[in-house]
């Protein structure tokens, strides 16, 4: 195994070549929780070696966001301060790369969180936000979220004797660490993503079938969605790939068309709270009733944000031979746990996945497309063991494309 000093070194440069795919001149901005402040570093040195012009690391304080939750009034935490708007019109207008460092290490801050406070918080975020947002899920900017492997996440998962040098083991080959060229097998990876999509691009799907002993549940698509996965293209010609690691094929749904139920099958952050055990019901494509074995405050919350929180942006396909799956661990990180099944994404759709994505240019287009819009976007994984999936083609033709989990194709 390769010195855990190599393969830091060798992840901060993967994430800034390979996934934000910084060209020279280019400028960066790092989002971190202080605890990663470590591993930022990492990144601006890489960024910096590869010739990036400006590198800024803003710190998300978790401890800070509690405090002031505790300490201010509904109203209150509805503030934003009008620079914020300021630095994402100067970064799309000038194409700065974006990389997140999710939140592992002090993500317990927010655990019993007010919920009602923190919706509040979290909304005047998304509306400050969102024309950078929109920016970004229509890909013409660069940007990747990463993990960095940390004493408190390494106990989550592993336990609590686990150490930091644990866990490096069990990510080594989910991150192709263990590989002599991690950029190149990250190229191979994303080329096997990428044939796979294309083949399902070929079938001309109408909707898909998820089936399993949780769930049962139709989603429709319309004849201008495509499948995306192992990176995405930029208006200058590069590709990036928005998280490392990745597994998913995906792509954005029709709205209206989601029929049935469904249950989660692995924990997730919404909102930055903990919530299991998740039941949508759909009736044409809006949650009609939602509960949850944990966190329903949280998702009635959620669900509350707009109208689009209701609807589907995104569905996902991932297969359960992954090696997040295999691992067989719970991650307690949105990034991880959805690379280890599919999961279908409340909120905001991404216009990449529709070929027509140049005419959609205002919010109506994309709403009559059948694009979701919404200040929210989070995922919801549903995948498991049991789960078949059937394609049914524009010719009428049923398809099965996963069984057991596995894609068939």
């Amino acid at each position: 195994m390769k010195s855990i000093e190599r393969m830091t070194k060798e992840y901060a440069d993967l994430i800034v070549s390979s996934g934000v795919a910084l060209y020279p001149g280019q400028c960066l901005q790092i989002k971190t929780g202080p605890e990663n402040y470590w591993f930022a570093q990492e990144i601006a040195v890489a960024a910096y070696k590869r010739k990036a012009l400006l590198v800024r690391i803003d710190i998300d304080d978790l401890l800070l966001v509690r405090t002031r939750l505790d300490n201010q009034e509904q109203e209150q935490l509805e503030t934003v301060p009008d620079f914020a708007k300021a630095v994402d019109y100067e970064m799309m207008a000038k194409d700065w790369a974006y990389i997140r460092i999710d939140n592992t290490e002090d993500r317990e801050y927010l655990a019993d969180a007010d919920a009602g406070k923190l919706s509040t918080y979290k909304s005047a975020l998304g509306r400050s936000g969102a024309v950078y947002q929109r920016s970004r899920m229509r890909h013409e900017h660069p940007w990747c979220v990463v993990c960095a492997p940390g004493p408190k996440w390494a106990r989550s998962v592993l336990g609590p004797d686990a150490s930091v040098e644990d866990f490096w083991k069990l990510l080594a080959p989910i991150l192709k660490l263990d590989r002599e060229d991690p950029a190149l097998a990250w190229k191979e990876h994303a080329d096997t993503l990428l044939a796979r999509g294309q083949r399902l691009d070929a079938l001309q799907i109408r909707s898909l079938h998820f089936m399993s002993k949780e769930t049962d549940l139709t989603i429709g698509f319309t004849e201008q969605h495509r499948w995306m996965g192992g990176g995405d293209p930029l208006p200058n010609g590069g590709w990036f790939i928005a998280n490392i690691p990745t597994e998913e094929i995906f792509s954005t749904p029709d709205r209206l068309t989601a029929e049935g139920y469904v249950v989660t099958t692995r924990p997730v952050s919404v909102m930055d709270s903990r919530v299991e055990r998740v039941k949508l019901t759909f009736k044409e494509g809006k949650v009609v009733a939602c509960t949850a074995e944990r966190g329903q405050e949280v998702m009635d919350r959620f669900l509350s944000v707009d109208e689009g929180a209701r609807y589907l942006g995104e569905v996902a396909l991932v297969d359960e031979d992954s090696p997040i799956a295999l691992s067989k661990r719970v991650f307690n990180s949105i990034l991880y746990d959805e690379n280890a099944s599919c999961h279908l994404a409340l909120g905001a759709g991404y216009p990449s996945c529709l070929a027509n994505a140049a005419e959609l240019s205002t919010e109506e287009k994309l709403l009559a497309a059948g694009c979701n819009r919404s200040l929210v976007h989070t995922d919801f994984m549903v995948g498991s063991p049991d789960m078949t999936i059937e394609a049914t083609t524009k010719d009428g033709s049923v398809v099965t494309i996963m069984r057991e989990g596995r894609f068939t194709l």
